[in-house]
């Protein structure tokens, strides 16, 4: 990778916290918090990063104490490139994990194709695919719809989109995620992703979300 996204990409990890991140924001309640913790476990942070080859990327992460436990193919971010761009990119996910322990690392990258360049330039500078993700530990659609009200009610966050992917989770029906962003403060997305398809939290979900518009 180049120095943008080594730079990127240790940013990323030394922000990645435990749930410290979110006891310290104003409203939270201690019950608030116990709740979080009780329902969720922080499982990972996502970026988009643009190596020369996945590879690349694979050297990168192991040089920094990460085990690769798998790649997949993403439907979720793939879409919402396609939409803020107007480009169909091939997207692939490799997942990492630290022997310490601690939340893991889930890397989004791009195939090599015509646009790629201008992505590149906006991600690195507003890094609009870069989230923490709590996974919801029973998820059913009540718990689903409660925390996500915390997190916009209290927690500042907007609804941002979400999707359903098959191919992630697929032991236990895939995954739905629902991502949540807020103007200020780390962290700036949220992902909520439950194991299994709930289509009923999700449409409700991406009616609330505003349209990405296109980057010329």
């Amino acid at each position: 990778m180049d120095l943008v996204d080594e730079r990127r990409l240790d940013q990323l990890m030394w922000r990645l916290q435990t749930w410290a991140v979110f006891a310290r924001e104003p409203g939270v309640t201690p019950s608030m918090q116990a709740a979080l913790e009780r329902h969720c476990r922080i499982d990972h942070a996502a970026i988009l990063l643009f190596p020369s080859t996945i590879d690349d990327l694979r050297a990168s992460l192991r040089a920094r104490g990460f085990e690769i436990l798998r790649t997949c193919p993403s439907t979720v971010v793939r879409r919402r490139l396609a939409e803020r761009y107007d480009l169909d990119l091939p997207i692939a996910i490799v997942y990492a994990v630290r022997a310490a322990g601690g939340p893991a690392l889930e890397v989004f990258v791009p195939e090599p194709g015509p646009g790629l360049a201008r992505v590149a330039a906006r991600e690195r500078e507003r890094n609009e695919e870069t989230h923490l993700a709590l996974e919801v530990l029973a998820p059913d659609e009540i718990v689903v719809r409660g925390l996500g009200r915390l997190l916009t009610s209290v927690l500042g966050f907007a609804p941002d989109g979400g999707g359903f992917n098959p191919y992630e989770d697929e032991a236990r029906g895939g995954r739905t995620v629902l991502y949540f962003s807020r103007p200020t403060a780390w962290p700036g997305r949220v992902e909520l992703a439950c194991a299994g398809h709930y289509p009923h939290v999700l449409r409700s979900h991406l009616a609330r979300t505003p349209e990405l518009v296109a980057d010329g």
